[in-house]
This record gives structure tokens, sequence and C-alpha cells, in this order.
């Protein structure tokens, strides 16, 4: 199966809405490990552990990237209100 027929068949089997919540909720998680990776890439000596934080930044990369081109494939753009919410959460 490819990309489209995966997201045609989750749309069908779900509501809408809960699938795109659900996409929005694993970028932002997506965003969150890249963080860490790069918090953890910051403050580590390791050699080991330096190469841990790579490879937990790569993965994290291409998960979020892979998530947003779903979301692109299937029209979702996120307006102020849902920019403007968030920053507010993180505000608080």
């Amino acid at each position: 199966m490819n990309k489209k027929n995966i997201v045609e068949h989750l749309m069908d089997k779900t509501d809408g809405t809960n699938v795109y919540v659900k996409l929005m909720e694993d970028m932002e998680i997506a965003k969150m490990e890249i963080n860490v990776a790069r918090s953890m890439f910051n403050n580590v000596n390791d050699d080991k552990l330096i190469e841990v934080a790579i490879y937990s930044e790569n993965v994290a990369r291409k998960r979020y990237d892979y998530l947003l081109a779903i979301a692109r494939e299937i029209g979702i753009s996120v307006g102020y209100d849902y920019i403007i919410g968030k920053s507010i959460k993180i505000a608080e």
C-alpha cells in the first residue's frame, strides 16, 4: 500500500476530525522529540550518548517530515487560532 491509500483507508474507517486532531498531536510530539534530542546533544559528554542524540533527532525529524507530508496531502493547515492557542498554553 502506498501512503495515499493508507490515508484514504484511515479516513474511511474513522471520523475525519479525529484523524486531523491525532495527526496534529503526533506532529507536536515529534517536535518535542526533536527538541529533547537537541537538548541531550548539548548536555552530554560521552561520545556514545552524542551518537544516540544525533540518531534520535534524525528519527524524530523523519517522523515529523512524514506526518507533515500526510497533512499536506490531505489538506490540513493551521490557522492563527491554533498557533495562538498553543502559544498561550506554553506561556502558562
